[in-house]
């Protein structure tokens, strides 16, 4: 695990190795796989956010508790999904999961770690294999 996520984004063990971590997913990052035979999320959408942020995920266990649907979290985002993998599956992948509250979405949070290396055992590309659509992509998208 990297110095920089211990000390910025520390790992919050409250958050339990089931709790799902919702990450919406733009129609960009819809892909096809033939050889699963699914649409899933590219590798891509798995990334740190292009400002240099760790990625954004958003807790769905504070979603519950505040009584709101996943689907709150795509509010002025048109055309994308949301996807999830869990909180054990981020740290088995070195990564740390920590509570970023925003001051419109409480249940914001961050996933920090290196999510590049490893080729194909790569944490975005782990994600994208084994991320589980929440609300999925709608059934017209055109794949760019």
């Amino acid at each position: 695990m990297s110095t920089f996520c211990l000390e910025h984004f520390p790992d919050d063990s409250s958050i339990a190795d089931t709790t799902d971590l919702l990450r919406r997913i733009p129609p960009w990052h819809f892909i096809r796989d033939d050889n699963l035979g699914v649409v899933r999320p590219s590798s891509a959408a798995f990334e740190d956010d292009a400002d240099g942020d760790p990625m954004s995920v958003y807790l769905s266990t504070l979603l519950v508790a505040n009584h709101r649907e996943s689907a709150s979290v795509l509010v002025g985002h048109t055309g994308y999904a949301l996807a999830s993998i869990t909180a054990g599956l981020a740290r088995q992948k070195n990564q740390t999961v920590c509570p970023a509250p925003l001051p419109e979405e409480a249940s914001h949070s961050v996933v920090c770690g290196d999510k590049r290396s490893g080729g194909r055992n790569s944490a975005k590309k782990v994600f994208a294999h084994s991320a589980r659509w929440v609300i999925p992509p709608s059934d017209g998208f055109v794949q760019r």
